[in-house]
């Protein structure tokens, strides 16, 4: 299964289209059980998501691999201690991937690389890496010769801004993993009822939608699969506020049948104001 079931959702309100909110610790308990019924084995989460590692700490049973993130940290001593303060809350001795939540840190300080370096040769961190989000993040570090084991970034079927970089990673045998393939909800939401700010986006995504009606399938369906079928990336990491939501998103995957002149209609839709792909900037 290429999903790794993002976590943000589990610790605070996320997401332009939730309506469900933090799940109790007994919805929780069912998502992990769906996830890991399904072969979903890799669970995101972060120091930033609120109270996620926690919960993970205390519902995950050491079914998944555990990627977590770090945030802005002034010293290699504060990062050694984030990292022990993540494990105890995850309840482990060591997690799957160790990241820093924006490339930045890295970039600002690029001595923390030695810290994460030090922690994977004793045994705490399997993978370490950064989570990108410009394209321009990923040069600077590959310049100061950071080459990460993981990688996180944003990907879905408007936002391709770091497609020529997937291959240039793979060939650095970087695990690459993708956020944002519904672009937290967007692509879900009426085209005339858009946020103020997000206006300008109204036209592709009317265009989106319009493709889909014409060839049958659902918007939800297209976003996801044209992500999974770029053999570049190795995991798309999703968030969920409900099990039924991860079933419906699981049966996406096994329903789906390949259609390349659908993704090429797509693909051809233009953004006028890129920078409008980008939740930051909401």
């Amino acid at each position: 299964m290429k999903i790794t079931l993002g976590t943000v959702q589990f610790g605070i309100n996320y997401g332009i289209s939730n309506t469900h909110g933090v799940p109790s610790d007994e919805a929780l308990k069912g998502i992990l059980s769906v996830a890991n019924e399904a072969g979903i084995n890799q669970l995101d989460t972060a120091l930033a998501y609120g109270n996620a590692e926690e919960r993970l700490g205390m519902f995950a049973d050491n079914r998944f691999q555990i990627i977590t993130k770090f945030p802005a940290v002034t010293s290699q001593a504060e990062l050694e201690n984030t990292l022990e303060q993540s494990l105890t809350r995850l309840n482990s001795t060591s997690v799957y991937g160790y990241l820093a939540h924006n490339a930045d840190i890295l970039i600002e300080n690029p001595l923390l690389w030695e810290t994460l370096q030090q922690a994977k040769k004793e045994g705490k961190i399997d993978k370490i890496g950064f989570s990108l989000y410009h394209p321009e993040q990923l040069e600077k570090l590959l310049a100061l010769n950071i080459i990460p084991d993981l990688v996180q970034l944003p990907y879905s079927i408007l936002d391709r801004k770091f497609e020529s970089k997937l291959v240039e990673l793979k060939q650095l045998g970087t695990e690459i993993h993708v956020r944002s393939v519904f672009l937290q909800g967007l692509y879900f939401m009426n085209p005339d009822q858009l946020p103020e700010k997000l206006k300008p986006l109204t036209t592709a995504l009317t265009e989106l939608h319009a493709v889909c009606t014409a060839n049958q399938v659902a918007v939800g369906d297209v976003a996801l699969n044209y992500v999974i079928a770029n053999p570049n990336i190795d995991k798309i990491v999703m968030g969920v506020e409900t099990a039924a939501q991860l079933k419906q998103n699981i049966q996406m995957v096994c329903d789906w049948k390949a259609d390349a002149s659908l993704f090429s209609k797509i693909e051809a839709i233009e953004i006028n104001d890129k920078s409008l792909l980008n939740p930051v900037n909401w």
